[in-house]
């Protein structure tokens, strides 16, 4: 999934006048004014000096960078914050050499809030949580997307706070963030947030998910049973990429499940799992009496690690070709029983 920079959409108010336009894209010198200097005046909010000293840091100026790591004052972030969100500085609009106004120029202006990269790690964070609660939502948006970019210890709580934000960007990038964070404390959280969730918000809490690794798989196996087709098929999902053994039964039985999409979820996913599964399938195959369906999502388990693997064609095949028969009912279980008996035999079942 890609996702969009929450400030690329900033309206171009800043360099509404046709004249202005003109005046910025001619940029102004820059001046000999030290650094230090531009970085208090610009906390004062002093705009001439705000776009001053972005210009040294864009031009990788070392000592601007080191008048912002230095500069023991919130405002400097906080109005940073501000322009990267909204192109305003202190509240007041106003016009910028063009390379400021690129998308470059915020990538390279939120590194500054990322840890060793500029500001002083605790007031970087102080200001990220401040804004992420900001009234303004495209604050709030560029405040979360900047908390996912870096390792900001002790986030998670105002990330699962924002996942109720009724802004659905705003709850996009939370989610986002909570991803990059792997904090296990946010599972119930996300599992949460997934059953309301739209189809871009659910696919970012997929991510988060998945990115959390085995520590959820309990809690998906959990919701795996959930009444919810929208979330047993999102459990099945992510159960095949995290690929965590635990998750075959699951996913096994999901190929009978009374929602078709759930079953093809559980389909695509068991067959991450290799030769894991062919054992677990095959009975299922024996003890459950086939559906159309089943028959459809078995099969593509088995065909598929047949093409993964073609020394498993001669023991799979006829299962398959059994489940596509006038009498697949009765003919099935006695496949899979063969098969069971013939690739256990051979040596061709993993050992457990």
């Amino acid at each position: 999934m890609t996702f969009s920079d929450p400030s690329s959409n900033i309206d171009t108010e800043i360099v509404n006048v046709s004249s202005e336009q003109a005046f910025a894209d001619v940029a102004p010198p820059v001046g000999e004014t030290p650094p230090q200097v531009l970085a208090r005046q610009a906390a004062d909010g002093r705009r001439s000096s705000a776009w001053r000293l972005m210009y040294w840091v864009l031009d990788d100026d070392p000592r601007a960078i080191l008048a912002i790591s230095t500069l023991d004052d919130d405002r400097l972030a906080t109005h940073l914050l501000e322009f990267i969100a909204l192109g305003s500085w202190a509240g007041k609009f106003f016009v910028v050499p063009p390379q400021i106004r690129s998308a470059h120029a915020r990538t390279r202006l939120r590194t500054l809030f990322l840890p060793g990269a500029g500001m002083e790690m605790s007031l970087a964070e102080r200001v990220l949580q401040k804004g992420s609660r900001d009234k303004r939502a495209s604050v709030r948006e560029a405040a979360l997307y900047i908390l996912g970019m870096g390792a900001f210890p002790g986030i998670t709580p105002i990330l699962i706070e924002r996942l109720e934000d009724p802004v659905p960007a705003v709850r996009l990038q939370a989610a986002r963030a909570l991803g990059h964070a792997g904090d296990m404390s946010a599972l119930p959280a996300l599992i949460k947030a997934l059953h309301n969730a739209d189809e871009q918000l659910s696919g970012q809490i997929f991510h988060a998910l998945v990115h959390l690794g085995s520590a959820a798989v309990p809690a998906l196996i959990k919701e795996s049973e959930s009444a919810s087709p929208w979330i047993r098929w999102h459990c099945m999902r992510a159960l095949g990429e995290i690929c965590d053994d635990r998750a075959i039964p699951v996913l096994v039985r999901a190929l009978n499940d009374v929602d078709h999409s759930v079953a093809w979820a559980g389909a695509k996913s068991l067959v991450h799992f290799g030769k894991r599964s062919i054992e677990p399938t095959l009975r299922l195959l024996l003890l459950t009496e086939a559906s159309p369906w089943m028959v459809e999502t078995a099969s593509h388990v088995l065909h598929t690690l047949c093409q993964r693997d073609t020394r498993l064609t001669p023991y799979l095949d006829p299962v398959i070709k059994s489940m596509h028969g006038v009498a697949y009912r009765i003919g099935t279980p006695q496949a899979a029983n063969k098969a069971l008996a013939q690739l256990s035999a051979d040596g061709m079942l993993p050992k457990h």
